[in-house]
């Protein structure tokens, strides 16, 4: 087995990412429920959900699968291959999404939000 120190970083570091993405994953899936015509929403949480698998990748084979921390060459080029297409799914499908987002066909509350001014918020918060 790996030193503590290696050991806990390795685990910290993974539980971060997975943490991190899973909530990011969590809040596109939020924003597509309430909102489901927006596709590009729906396109982050599937890009986001590659992150999480592309993060869980090395963790669950190095200390579940193999059940030990240190792997030979081709192991870790197998892991470090598929960890790197997944994530690389993940972003590119996030990317795809962003540049495919339009604010403008956003149905919130039936206005234009890009021609809005600061005037406009204000009649519009009043008008309830």
């Amino acid at each position: 087995m790996a030193r503590p120190l290696e050991l806990w970083a390795f685990i910290f570091a993974n539980t971060l990412l997975f943490v991190m993405s899973s909530l990011l994953m969590t809040l596109s899936f939020i924003a597509y429920y309430q909102n489901p015509k927006m596709k590009s929403y729906l396109l982050s949480t599937i890009g986001f959900g590659f992150i999480v698998l592309g993060g869980l990748v090395d963790p669950v084979y190095r200390l579940g699968i193999r059940g030990e921390y240190f792997l030979n060459g081709t192991e870790r080029l197998l892991l470090q291959s598929s960890e790197g297409v997944l994530l690389s799914i993940g972003l590119g499908l996030l990317f795809y999404a962003i540049m495919r987002h339009d604010v403008r066909s956003s149905p919130t509350d039936g206005h234009d939000s890009m021609d809005t001014t600061i005037y406009g918020f204000d009649e519009h918060r009043h008008d309830d």
